[in-house]
């Protein structure tokens, strides 16, 4: 099937990537964290995701040949005599930390349909058996589910938001100021929050590699994302009947049976756009690079998720600050070095010469290893 994306399926694959799990938890983090210093911290994320996804869509326009994340390092980091031993391990990491993303959702949308009544296994293997189909049949199906289903979520987030203005209750935490840890802790998944630099080699390949149109798709995605944060911050911290971990399950449950119902709709669609995002990109990774049948490379790309997950382990919000993490080292250490070689073999691409600079790259990369450290942080 064809591959050609719009710039509103691209922007979709890239908000249907972060906008699973790292935005539900962040009303419980910003609850201890505090408002003011929750909502400051949240541009600041926005602004470091941006810089960063704009430096690996470069790259990746600029490496001209091979689609993926890993062909793009080939092509900039590892070259010479070692690089296909380097390439190799980079290999095996980014397929360990998406694995690792994927079981993360198979368990929260698991939660969602087991709350509606299914067994335990049921809710497992249902939650499997949707987001691997739409999976399995490649770049453009899954642009046109992801456009319809962030379309939806928008449709579902505005109608809790006005009903949370007729249910308002607690007064917004705005004299908080939380501990060190619990900002850092609120950082690491707000930045996290933002992530989706799988999806930003698609959306390239998808967009035909026009720098244009990947960079309104870049901003249109993480745009969503940060409207999406801080309207469900704002309405779950003050409409909630309790602060949960998982927000919606509170903000639903403060406004009425009705919001209940739509809330988890809304859960189910954000874990299974954001496994569908991961899911193909590590689907096309393993396709790239072994060159094995697209059908079994999507087996081998979903199923070991579903089997982490009757494997029991660990809990939601401690999967989510471990691939968090792990995804922070791993983008920080690559995409940076690569874009400035990139940089001086192409010149500019996309980003400005004044967020391409080697101050503002430094600050990213702290940025992110800051991250690392936040999602690692337990409160």
């Amino acid at each position: 099937m064809e591959k050609k994306l719009t710039v509103w399926q691209a922007a979709c694959i890239i908000t249907g990537y972060g906008v699973g799990s790292g935005i539900m938890t962040l009303p419980f983090l910003v609850d201890r964290a505090g408002l003011i210093p929750g909502l400051a911290i949240v541009a600041v994320a926005f602004f470091f995701s941006y810089v960063m996804h704009m430096m690996l869509a470069e790259i990746t326009i600029g490496s001209g040949k091979g689609s993926q994340i890993i062909s793009v390092f080939r092509t900039y980091l590892f070259r010479g005599p070692h690089g296909n031993a380097f390439v190799m391990a980079l290999f095996v990491l980014t397929a360990l930390v998406l694995i690792t993303n994927l079981a993360a959702y198979v368990a929260g949308g698991a939660e969602v349909l087991e709350a509606a009544g299914l067994p335990p296994l049921a809710a497992k293997l249902a939650f499997y058996a949707i987001a691997a189909a739409v999976v399995f049949f490649g770049l453009k199906v899954l642009g046109i589910s992801e456009a319809l289903s962030i379309s939806m979520i928008i449709v579902i987030v505005a109608v809790l938001a006005g009903a949370s203005l007729l249910s308002w209750r607690n007064p917004l935490p705005v004299d908080v100021v939380g501990q060190p840890n619990e900002l850092l802790a609120f950082f690491g998944m707000a930045m996290f929050s933002f992530v989706a630099f799988f999806s930003v080699p698609q959306a390239v390949e998808g967009l035909g590699r026009d720098p244009q149109k990947v960079r309104r798709a870049i901003l249109i995605g993480l745009g969503m994302n940060f409207l999406f944060i801080v309207v469900i911050v704002l309405c779950a911290l003050g409409s909630s009947a309790r602060i949960t971990e998982l927000g919606i399950i509170g903000w639903s449950e403060g406004i009425g049976l009705w919001a209940q119902v739509v809330g988890s709709l809304f859960t189910l669609l954000a874990m299974l756009t954001t496994y569908w995002s991961i899911s193909l990109a590590l689907s096309d990774i393993l396709q790239e690079q072994t060159r094995w049948d697209r059908r079994l490379c999507w087996l081998i790309a979903t199923l070991p998720s579903l089997l982490l997950v009757l494997l029991n382990l660990g809990s939601f919000l401690e999967i989510m600050r471990t691939a968090g993490g792990l995804i922070a080292i791993l983008m920080a250490f690559m995409v940076v070095p690569a874009f400035r070689r990139c940089r001086k073999a192409n010149g500019r691409v996309l980003l400005p010469d004044a967020l391409a600079g080697t101050p503002v790259q430094a600050i990213v990369l702290a940025a992110f290893l800051l991250m690392a450290v936040g999602s690692a942080i337990s409160l």
